[in-house]
C-alpha cells in the first residue's frame, strides 16, 4: 500500500542529512529595512521555574530591553561564520533541565517538551505528566495520513491538560506550497516520488486537510494561544535544505517570518533553533537561524523558547533571560533516546485551579480544541 512506501534515507531525519551535507557559503546581504511590527508596552513577566546544576530557581523576569528593529546579517547564510562574529556579545550558558520525576506545585505550570519523535510513540507510561505539553514538529516522519492519525491518537492517550503542537520540516502535507509544487520544482527523482507518493495517500485517506486529522491537540501555524493566562506562539519555518516542508531562504524572507510573532510571547515554539542555541552538528558546524536569535534576544523576549530539528544539539541553555530547549527525542541515529524536558512558570495557585475547571468544563461540551 502506499502508505506503507518505503522511504528513500534522504527523507528520514534533518539532523542527519545536515549532518553529513552541511556546506557553509558565505553571502553579504544589504537587504532594505523590514518591516516590524509596532512597538509595544512590554508587559508585566511572572517568575519562572528551572533548574541550573542541581539548583531549582526563581527568575524574575520583569526587566526588559526596548524592542529593536532586526536586520538580516550579513552573514546569513553562513551561521558558523556569523555565530563567530557574535558569539563574544551573546552569552550562552549550559542548564540543567529539571529532574523527570520533579513534583508538580500548585503555584506552576508545569510544560513538558517534545520534539522530533519521528512517529515514534510517545508512551503514557513514562512521559511526566503536566499541565501543558508541546510537540515543537517533525512528529511524523514525511506527513502520511496513516501517521498523522496514530500520533492523534496518542495525543488523546494523554492526560496533560492541553497539548500544543506545531509541524517541522518532515510534517509535508502540511505545507501546501510544498504539496503544490509544479514537478519541474522537484529537482530529485526522490522528492518527486515523495509528492507523487503523499497525494495518492491523501486521495486514498479522502482527505485534502491532513491538519484535521489533529482532533486531540491544538495546532499552531504562525499563532498564539493564550492558555493559564500565558501566550504560546508556534511556528513551524526553518532555512532551507533539501526542498522540505516549511522551508524558506534565509535572511530577509525568514525574518519576515519571525517578524510576525508579537512581542509578549511567554513561551516560543519553533521547529528550528535560533543560532547559537541547540544548532550545533556533530561536525561544529552550526545551522540555527541569526535573524531568530536576533528576534528572539532583541525583540521578542520570551520567558522560553522550545524546538528541535538538530537532533545532537539536545539539551538546555539560556542567555541570561531567555530558556532555550532542544527537546528532541530522537538522537542523530533516529533513536527515541532522549527524555522530555520539563520547565515551570509560577501562577497564582487561584488562577491556575480556574482555568483546569474551566477546560473540564469544555472537556465535556467537546470544544477543547475547537478553534
Amino acid at each position: 500500500m502506499i502508505e506503507s512506501l518505503a522511504l528513500p534515507p534522504v527523507f528520514r531525519g534533518s539532523g542527519t542529512i545536515l549532518r553529513n551535507s552541511f556546506k557553509s557559503k558565505k553571502k553579504s546581504s544589504t537587504a532594505s529595512k523590514p518591516a516590524v511590527s509596532p512597538k509595544q508596552p512590554r508587559q508585566t513577566r511572572s517568575q519562572s521555574l528551572f533548574e541550573t546544576g542541581s539548583i531549582l530557581f526563581a527568575c524574575d523576569l520583569a526587566a526588559a530591553p526596548p524592542d529593536e528593529d532586526i536586520y538580516p546579517h550579513q552573514y546569513t547564510e553562513d551561521p558558523t561564520v556569523a555565530w563567530e562574529m557574535l558569539k563574544t556579545k551573546r552569552p550562552v550558558k549550559l542548564v540543567r533541565p529539571m529532574k523527570l520525576d520533579t513534583p508538580i506545585r500548585p503555584d506552576y505550570v508545569r510544560f513538558v517538551c517534545v520534539a522530533c519523535s519521528h512517529g515514534n510513540f510517545i508512551d503514557p507510561k513514562t512521559v511526566p505528566p503536566g499541565d501543558v505539553l508541546i510537540i515543537a514538529g517533525d512528529f511524523t516522519s514525511c506527513g502520511l495520513p496513516k501517521e498523522i492519525k496514530a500520533f492523534n491518537d496518542n495525543m488523546g492517550q494523554l492526560k496533560h491538560t492541553y497539548k500544543v503542537v506545531i509541524a517541522g520540516n518532515h510534517e509535508c502535507t502540511f505545507d501546501q506550497n510544498f504539496m503544490k509544487g509544479s514537478h519541474k520544482d522537484a529537482t530529485q527523482a526522490k522528492e518527486l516520488a515523495l509528492k507523487q507518493a503523499l497525494q495518492a495517500a491523501l486521495s486514498s485517506a479522502k482527505t485534502s486537510s491532513p491538519k484535521s486529522l489533529l482532533t486531540n491537540c491544538i495546532y499552531l501555524e504562525d499563532a498564539e494561544v493564550e492558555l493559564f493566562g500565558l501566550k504560546i506562539y508556534g511556528t513551524p519555518w526553518q532555512p532551507t535544505f533539501d526542498n522540505w516542508a516549511f522551508n524558506m531562504p534565509r535572511g530577509q524572507n525568514l525574518l519576515d517570518k519571525w517578524n510576525q510573532i508579537p512581542v509578549g510571547v511567554d513561551v516560543l515554539v519553533s521547529h528550528t533553533p535560533p543560532l547559537g542555541h541547540g544548532d550545533m552538528l556533530a561536525s561544529g558546524a552550526r545551522t540555527g537561524c541569526v535573524e531568530l536569535l536576533n528576534s528572539v534576544s532583541k525583540r521578542i523576549r520570551p520567558k522560553y523558547h522550545v524546538f528541535g530539528h538538530i537532533h545532537e544539539g539536545y539539551g538546555c541553555t539560556t542567555d541570561g533571560y531567555t530558556k532555550f530547549i532542544n527537546c528532541c527525542m530522537c538522537n542523530h541515529n533516529l533513536q527515541p533516546t532522549h527524555d522530555p524536558v520539563l520547565f515551570d512558570i509560577h501562577l497564582p495557585t487561584e488562577t491556575k485551579q480556574h482555568f483546569i475547571h474551566q477546560t473540564k468544563k469544555a472537556q465535556k461540551r467537546g470544544s477543547i480544541f475547537k478553534k
